[in-house]
């Protein structure tokens, strides 16, 4: 029965340890998110068209969103994040974030594309290093328990 707590014990550090790390992943997409906005200027652009990603028998698209700098050179870019659908039809306004010593250098300012890696990293993390602590607890009051 030892050995059973004993196996327990060590899933519980795993899955402490894999908590820690999807937290210390969230972490560092929230700071390049932030080091991003930070420098960013702001434009709103339009889905010109879809670029298609191949993938097996599976099609992804991110689509290509066509903006005005404040300078006013006209710039077309990819969307960051690939779905297995069209999100926004052609023709529609989205908010665009860009560098403005770079503008090809831009995301769809929304928060799907920007934020929720972050929230799923951090709350997969928040989950696993708390389910880690309980099952490591109560893995340690059943070993009291048990006879020496």
């Amino acid at each position: 029965m030892r050995l059973a707590f004993g196996i327990l014990d060590l899933a519980a550090r795993v899955l402490f340890a894999l908590g820690l790390g999807c937290l210390l992943l969230g972490g560092w997409l929230s700071w390049q998110t932030l080091g991003f906005a930070r420098d960013a200027a702001r434009a709103t652009g339009e889905v010109v068209s879809y670029h298609e990603i191949r993938d097996g028998d599976q099609v992804r698209y991110s689509p290509r969103v066509r903006f005005r700098t404040a300078t006013g050179e006209i710039v077309t870019v990819d969307g960051q994040m690939a779905t297995t659908t069209r999100r926004f039809a052609i023709g529609a306004q989205l908010p665009v974030a860009y560098k403005v010593s770079q503008p090809t250098t831009a995301r769809v300012a929304t928060f799907t594309d920007n934020w929720l890696g972050v929230c799923v990293a951090a709350l997969v993390g928040a989950v696993g290093i708390a389910g880690g602590l309980l099952v490591r607890r109560q893995v340690k009051r059943e070993l009291k328990k048990m006879p020496a």
